[in-house]
């Protein structure tokens, strides 16, 4: 998993992060120094010049940075700094993208104001309980004057508390490294939801259509297993499994009879030795008594009731009946666990849109279908929801974190991300195989 550290110059997230890495033995990313290697480029360089001159060159020739940051600093809504920003983040992208990989700690002051913000990661911001300590850190840290640390901090970003999972505040002690305990107990002990698919009404290339598992010391549950999300699922955790499906499209169920079947094979291998619970709706009929009377299984079958709580190993699992397409019964499915709760709306319509409000009060995590775009002229009531109304449920539900998925596949992800984001903070883009605490 990545894991990203911010926080304001001197506040210690640099000695955090350091630390962290250590004991996770993960990489360690410094993105300050990896932007150090931006001027390094004769291409970057001579744009660089164009733009400021010789002015901002040292008494070697080289490009004095504290004088280059002086006129960043000060001009930030200038041509000029907006032009030097473009054409230094094209190049840091790429040294970027080749740096960070799973199981590292990045560190970077700008993480929030960066695309790399709405990936999956786990989200620690660090704050100084002392701002005029870390202000005289910083002076004497990076040999500068009290003038110039002001200027650049004047510069930095505010953070919005929201969009972390930890916040901690460093008092300059060993309080530091006690949080990066806390943090690594954890990462160890909590559950976790990993996406098997994000993409309707078919898949393209490492993609799946929508699905969605729950695990927690070896007990899984998994919610909608739509067209080749089966080949991200590990079979080994067919053992204590259970299958909600949310509604009879196939790009929510289709991969439910390769589940099927292979328990059936498992089982006479005598690898499984307890059947596989799945629970489904019961309309449309046909499909209903299809899946039912299937015989190549080892499992038991579940009419779903949404006005029953049903209870399957340490999974609490409440339904609430949607609104989506005449055809067929929908279901959004809440689940409980320890003291966190998941909630996911399956495919609906805005018309459904007060009862997903309450339904998802306070949830933490809420995955939203965001099938349609404004900005492409959908109505604002039809089948699906566009993903400017799943921000909007997201932050009238008081959720903590909202993940959007069942993206069109020749639509850019981003483009969902920026429509849901002019509602609601805390947006993440479901991806294949990401992995999120919960």
């Amino acid at each position: 998993m990545l894991i990203y550290v911010t926080g304001k110059s001197g506040s210690g997230k640099s000695t955090f992060s350091k630390y962290l890495a250590k004991k996770l033995n993960y990489k360690y990313i410094d993105v300050d120094k990896i932007g150090h290697k931006v001027y390094e480029c004769p291409e970057i360089m001579d744009n660089i010049y164009k733009l400021f001159g010789k002015e901002i060159d040292d008494e070697n020739g080289k490009i004095d940075r504290k004088k280059l940051g002086k006129i960043i600093f000060n001009e930030q809504k200038s041509k000029k700094v907006k032009k030097f920003f473009s054409i230094t983040w094209k190049y840091m992208k790429n040294l970027l993208n080749n740096e960070i990989t799973d199981n590292s700690v990045v560190d970077w002051i700008l993480l929030p104001h960066t695309e790399y913000w709405k990936n999956n990661a786990l989200r620690i911001l660090i704050k100084s309980k002392d701002e005029s300590l870390r202000l005289e850190r910083v002076t004497k840290r990076d040999n500068l004057t009290k003038e110039y640390a002001k200027l650049r901090d004047k510069a930095s970003i505010n953070y919005n508390e929201n969009e972390f999972d930890f916040v901690f505040v460093n008092k300059y002690d060993n309080d530091l490294k006690c949080n990066v305990l806390s943090i690594i107990d954890y990462i160890n002990s909590a559950p976790t939801l990993t996406v098997l698919g994000t993409q309707s009404p078919y898949a393209k290339e490492n993609n799946a259509c929508p699905s969605f598992l729950f695990s927690f010391y070896k007990k899984n549950l998994l919610i909608d297993c739509g067209s080749g999300s089966h080949r991200f699922f590990n079979m080994d955790k067919l053992t204590n499994l259970g299958i909600i499906i949310s509604h009879f499209h196939r790009d929510h169920y289709n991969d439910l009879y390769n589940y099927m079947y292979s328990s059936l094979v498992m089982n006479r291998q005598n690898i499984l030795k307890n059947p596989i619970n799945i629970f489904i709706p019961n309309q449309p009929k046909s499909i209903y008594e299809d899946i039912k009377n299937e015989k190549l299984t080892f499992s038991n079958i579940t009419e779903i009731n949404d006005n029953k709580r049903y209870l399957y190993e340490c999974y609490e699992i409440h339904f609430l009946k949607t609104i989506h397409s005449s055809d067929i019964l929908s279901y959004a499915i809440k689940v409980v666990l320890k003291d966190k709760i998941v909630v996911y709306t399956g495919d609906c319509s805005y018309k459904s849109k007060d009862d997903l409000i309450k339904f998802a009060q306070n949830a933490d995590i809420l995955i939203c279908e965001s099938s349609l775009l404004v900005s492409h002229g959908f109505p604002k009531v039809c089948n699906h929801l566009t993903a400017l109304q799943a921000g909007e449920i997201a932050k009238e539900a008081n959720v903590k974190k909202l993940i959007l998925n069942h993206f069109w596949p020749e639509e850019n992800v981003n483009n969902y991300y920026k429509e849901a984001k002019k509602i609601f903070s805390n947006v993440f883009i479901a991806k294949e195989k990401d992995v999120y605490l919960i």
